[in-house]
């Protein structure tokens, strides 16, 4: 009893019970032992998440902000291919998927363009021959090119279910254009993560019908796109697909093929729109990424109303750097949200709000005066900027209007940013790899040594 009384009241509650059997000892040691591995996981996980925490604090963590479509995920995608090799390599056979989602959703855009002329042919049958003399009605030949490709709209379904069980169709104007997107807190990498890790053989098999679907067709889609009247009824509904983000239309014939492996430009032009506030974890690999190993960039989806900026700001106090990507070519395209506004003016109208914003003071803003590709291609074709900003009146030329573009946006950064921040611009387009190369090295000195400043090292 006294010898009962010396041992402590722990060791009394984990002693075995007395008159204990051979049997009922084995499974109480079980228990014991797996209780002692779960708590040794625990422990693991704990370890591993302090260590993520600790070298999250340490990252390097640049915002990138723009309209949706001013090539923000673009320019993630490029640094990647810059600074994160290894990871870029891992993902690249993933984007195949993605590519021929791309390529079919073109196709069924256009289907879906001349079925609508096609209708629209029938209702107003009075003024059929006035059209039909300016070779602007869908002719029998591509009524017959329509339904052999109608195959396609099966294989953009299968994609899309592939892609994302909370995909979704965003509706713009004209009404036959929705884009595909994708729901994912995480951007793109989650949803590649889905494409390597699918049921066994599922994403190989999927492919492989897709291919063998999209290549029985290739030649009715490169007759479709190269025809004189697609291109005329494209015209007419302000459809410019060889302008946008995913067009492969001109890359039927190696996209379609089983052995086709996507090319860094390739995966720079894929278009995959996801919503929300997306994470990019990048680990350099490079030995030129500058001693921090670790970078986060977010992508923060776009939106018109300046009120959700202004909700998810206060998150984002410890970012080192915001690149702005401002798309200068689309001074004449109106805003797929509301037609009535100039995406431009909505651009401007964002990069005063960054501008002002007293949360940022201390963040270095890096502008982006991107898609100059576009711009320089609109100016040639002849359309005048001075049509759709009165205010502009000097030349028409390429250097001339976007050296002018440049004094507007600083203007406007001096107006509305904390006195003595420095003004950083690039003329960019993103999905030139190699020259966005050489604009990243300075962004990320930039980005290093604003960092190095923050610290108290410099």
């Amino acid at each position: 009893m006294t010898a009962d009384r010396d041992l402590d009241p722990l060791t009394l509650a984990i002693a075995p019970p007395p008159n204990e059997t051979p049997a009922e000892r084995a499974a109480r040691e079980k228990s014991e032992q797996e209780a002692l591995q779960r708590s040794r996981c625990i422990d693991a996980e704990l370890k591993l998440a302090k260590a993520a925490m600790k070298r999250y604090k340490k990252a390097i963590k640049v915002l990138v902000l723009g309209q949706s479509l001013s090539g923000k995920s673009t320019t993630i995608k490029n640094f990647q291919i810059a600074y994160a090799q290894k990871s870029w390599c891992e993902e690249r056979e993933s984007w195949r998927a993605v590519i021929l989602l791309n390529l079919v959703r073109s196709v069924n855009i256009i289907t879906d363009v001349l079925n609508d002329a096609g209708n629209r042919e029938i209702r107003n049958s009075v003024d059929n021959q006035a059209q039909a003399a300016e070779g602007v009605i869908p002719t029998e030949r591509h009524r017959s090119v329509v339904l052999r490709l109608v195959p396609l709209r099966q294989i953009e379904k299968d994609l899309k279910t592939f892609l994302g069980a909370g995909s979704s169709e965003v509706d713009f104007t004209p009404r036959f254009i929705q884009e595909f997107c994708v729901r994912s807190s995480s951007g793109w990498k989650s949803i590649l993560d889905q494409i390597r890790n699918p049921e066994p053989g599922k994403e190989s098999q999927l492919h492989r019908v897709a291919c063998h679907v999209v290549s029985g067709c290739k030649e009715d889609i490169r007759w479709l796109w190269n025809d004189t009247v697609t291109k005329k009824i494209l015209h007419a509904r302000q459809l410019r697909l060889e302008d946008s983000p995913g067009f492969f239309l001109d890359d039927v014939e190696r996209i379609a093929g089983l052995e086709y492996q996507p090319s860094d430009q390739d995966i720079v032009r894929a278009r995959l729109r996801t919503t929300g506030v997306q994470e990019h974890h990048f680990t350099m690999d490079r030995a030129n990424a500058g001693g921090v190993l670790d970078w986060v960039m977010y992508d923060v989806a776009g939106k018109r109303h300046y009120t959700y900026f202004a909700a998810w700001i206060p998150y984002f106090r410890e970012i080192t750097a915001l690149i702005f990507l401002a798309p200068i070519s689309s001074f004449n395209e109106r805003l797929e949200e509301d037609p009535r506004i100039y995406r431009l003016e909505d651009t401007f109208n964002l990069w005063k709000t960054i501008c002002s914003s007293r949360l940022l003071d201390q963040v270095q803003i890096i502008l982006f005066l991107n898609k100059t590709d576009l711009l320089q291609k609109k100016l040639e074709q002849g359309i005048r900027l001075q049509k759709y900003i009165p205010e502009y009146d000097k030349a028409n030329d390429y250097e001339t209007v976007s050296t002018w573009f440049r004094k507007i946006f600083k203007r406007y950064y001096l107006q509305h940013s904390a006195p003595g921040r420095i003004f950083i611009s690039h003329f960019t387009s993103v999905v030139d790899t190699k020259a966005t190369a050489l604009t990243l090295q300075a962004v990320q000195a930039t980005i290093l040594r604003n960092d190095i400043a923050g610290a108290g090292l410099m």
